[in-house]
Parts: C-alpha cells; sequence; structure tokens
C-alpha cells in the first residue's frame, strides 16, 4: 500500500507513514460493505410501503370528506339552488278528480246538465237523447235543464234533480220574438216553467219571459235557450248576464 500523503510505499496494515509520519486510515473491509449496502437495500422496501400507506389513508380520507360534502348539499339543496325557505318547499297536490257522478232519473245531478246541453246540441233536436246510462225525451231535457238553471240561480250548483216522466205540450205556442233576457229574468222564467212542470206533470204550453200566463217562449225555443246558457255555464262556471233569443 502507498501512503495517501507522500506517496511512499509502506507496509499493508500501517497505521502511520514511516517516512513522512502521516496517520493512515484503516480501509472498509469487504464484508462491513456488502453488510451495509444490504441493509440499506432492505429497508429500501420498507420505507415505500409505510409512504404507499400513508398515501392510499389520505387519499380515502379526502374522498370521504369529498362525499360527505356533496351529500350535505343535496340533502339541503345547497346545489339545487334551494334557500330551504318554505316559498322554496313543494309539495305533491292529489290530481284533481275528473270522474263525473252517476246520473239517474231518481238522482241527476246539477253539475252534469252542460254535459246534457251539449248532447241535445249534438244530437241535433233528434229525441229521446242518450246520456249517460239514461235515454231522455225532450219533456225530460226541458225540465232538467230548466231545474238546473233555477237550482244554479239559487247558489245550489251541487243539487241533485229528481226527474219524472212528464208528458209534452198538448198545444205548443209562443211568439219566439228576438229579444235579450236578463240573467235574472231567465232564472225566474226558468223558475216558473220547471214548478208548472213539477206541479201539473207535463210541459206548459208556453212560458213568459218576464211574467206567467203570456205566451212569449214555446218549449222548443225554451230547449234553445237552456242549452245555450247551460253550455256557457259550463265554459265559465257563471250564468251568463244575459242571453239572446
Amino acid at each position: 500500500m502507498f501512503c495517501p500523503k507522500c506517496g511512499k510505499e509502506i507496509t499493508d496494515g500501517s497505521k502511520f507513514c514511516k517516512h513522512c509520519g502521516c496517520k493512515i486510515k484503516p480501509k472498509d473491509s469487504p464484508n462491513a460493505n456488502n453488510t451495509a449496502g444490504t441493509s440499506s437495500v432492505a429497508s429500501a422496501p420498507a420505507s415505500n410501503d409505510e409512504k404507499n400507506k400513508k398515501i392510499i389513508i389520505g387519499v380515502l380520507i379526502a374522498a370521504i370528506v369529498i362525499l360527505a360534502i356533496v351529500f350535505v348539499g343535496f340533502s339541503t339543496g345547497l346545489f339545487n339552488g334551494d334557500s330551504g325557505s318554505a316559498d322554496n318547499v313543494q309539495t305533491s297536490q292529489p290530481a284533481a278528480s275528473t270522474s263525473s257522478k252517476p246520473v239517474s232519473l231518481g238522482s241527476f245531478p246539477v253539475s252534469e246538465a252542460p254535459d246534457l246541453a251539449q248532447a241535445i246540441k249534438n244530437s241535433g233536436g233528434n229525441f229521446p237523447v242518450s246520456f249517460k246510462s239514461l235515454s231522455l225525451s225532450k219533456s225530460q231535457c226541458l225540465y232538467i235543464l230548466s231545474k238546473a238553471i233555477t237550482e244554479i240561480g239559487s247558489g245550489h250548483p251541487d243539487a241533485t234533480i229528481s226527474v219524472g216522466n212528464p208528458d209534452y205540450a198538448s198545444h205548443p205556442s209562443g211568439r219566439d220574438s228576438s229579444q235579450s233576457i236578463a240573467r235574472e229574468n231567465y232564472v225566474d222564467m226558468s223558475s216558473r216553467f220547471s214548478s208548472w212542470i213539477e206541479r201539473n206533470g207535463y210541459v206548459p204550453n208556453y212560458v213568459g219571459i218576464y211574467t206567467g200566463g203570456v205566451a212569449d217562449i214555446s218549449p222548443s225555443r225554451m230547449l234553445d235557450i237552456c242549452v245555450s246558457i247551460l253550455i256557457d255555464y259550463g265554459k265559465t262556471h257563471n250564468l251568463p248576464d244575459s242571453i239572446n233569443v
């Protein structure tokens, strides 16, 4: 071996150079180097495993936090633009029933009269008229419609009508002059017309617009008037202010 300072050859294992007196450091043994290297290499995988575990745990924690934020956001309406006030809360409402009421001669709902009026108009004046399960004569239709107008005008749109089997007028007549009839007058006229049928069991030959005993309106024209009034009522749920005849 050689002195690292003066470069002269010295005996292997010397602690000092015999030429210059420099202290000689002992060289590491090959076994020591191999042991250190092995230890370093062996510890490297263990260190990497610890780092990987920490990374995985960190990712899991972050995912849990994000999911919690999303859940809270949707449950409180934060992501839906919902401030949580009562004004923004929508409650489901039951659908309105569109089923019609059962009809019979013994109990005919006033609420069905507009549909009957439309059926009469669609029939083109041909009787009997088929309506629901009923086959109605002209006399029965006159009574139902005039009575329905009377009930509606009296504030009883949910009433029912007991329909008999009245005869038709024996000598129908009436001037049927063209004019406009105000609501209070045609409601009164309908009341007198239906009351006559109830008392006598048949359709009157005519009806007065403003008073009884005057041949103003024939039964056929009365039917046309009632049909027009009730079709209009079915659309607006209000009796028209007047009707032209």
